[in-house]
């Protein structure tokens, strides 16, 4: 794929992957949407794809886009999942300078277990078998895979991983996953008051506002129980609320959400809606009850 530009190289293989889930003709919209790439723009690719014979077409209300053979062939192998901007390799939660390239598949209908091959460039000296690492999420199928390192070999600059989770995070919008109703304190409630809220509500933590909606803080569990051991339950919550807040926008993707999450160390972000007004809050549990198996994001 030497010769296509890389947005050429990109929207090839979504439209391999798209096809490759879907065996059937694949809409414009759908690359685009993928690829969060304009409509016309990716029709206009396509266009020069099927021009080179990497891509046949099909008009009508029925009709859409598949690969040809020669794009396979031009991919060479399926089960190769090419990066084009290369990923860090994380060793625990602990980022490294090893960079993977590409991902082959091994092992896919093996029941005891799968295995997968990075080319990486950098330092595989610094992977050693037994390690527990993670990579991802990936461009196009959003694959975040986990494993332990079986070997790393230098000459080749490949790592063989024993995969022990493989996750592929779907494309969400963060407001359709969060509670439709936010409960929020005031600064100035006791924290014995901020306690019983909580409790009563069943949540582990809530959005300080003042009397306009705007964010002061946000206040946890972990933030009470503080006070609690400082002997200190009759201060207020502007008191012991975090004032560095971390916050999403309503129309992100929830991979968005993943990333800050693991980045800031936090299990709750606030949701802004258009206008910066907060609208909700969406927490680790929020993702995990929308995608089955995502505990191992925070777990290795």
């Amino acid at each position: 794929m030497q010769n296509l530009s890389s947005t050429q190289r990109e929207i090839l293989l979504a439209l391999i992957e798209l096809y490759n889930r879907q065996k059937k003709m694949i809409k414009s919209k759908e690359v685009a949407d993928m690829i969060s790439k304009d409509e016309g723009t990716v029709r206009n690719i396509i266009l020069s794809l099927k021009v080179l014979g990497l891509v046949d077409s099909k008009p009508g209300p029925n009709g859409g886009y598949l690969p040809t053979l020669k794009a396979y062939e031009f991919v060479k192998n399926p089960s190769i999942i090419p990066i084009l901007d290369k990923l860090s390799l994380y060793r625990g939660n602990v980022e490294t300078d090893v960079k993977v390239e590409n991902i082959e598949l091994l092992d896919i209908t093996n029941p005891s277990g799968n295995r997968v091959i990075l080319k990486i460039s950098g330092d595989p000296k610094k992977i050693r078998p037994g390690d527990s690492v993670r990579l991802g999420p990936t461009p196009y199928s959003r694959l975040v895979i986990e494993g332990v390192v079986l070997n790393a070999e230098e000459d080749r600059r490949e790592i063989i991983i024993d995969v022990k989770r493989m996750i592929s995070i779907p494309k969400e919008k963060v407001k359709n996953i969060i509670s439709k109703r936010l409960v929020s304190l005031k600064p100035n409630m006791t924290l014995k008051d901020a306690s019983r809220i909580l409790y009563k509500e069943g949540i582990r933590g809530a959005p300080v506002l003042d009397d306009a909606g705007n964010v002061l803080g946000i206040i946890t569990t972990a933030d009470l129980m503080r006070a609690f051991y400082e002997g200190n339950l009759e201060g207020s919550v502007s008191d012991y609320m975090k004032r560095d807040v971390i916050t999403i926008k309503e129309e992100d993707d929830i991979m968005e959400a993943v990333k800050k999450m693991v980045t800031y160390n936090v299990g709750r972000l606030l949701v802004m809606d258009a206008i910066n007004r907060v609208s909700g809050m969406v927490t680790r549990t929020d993702i995990l009850k929308s995608i089955a198996g995502l505990e191992g994001l925070w777990s290795i």
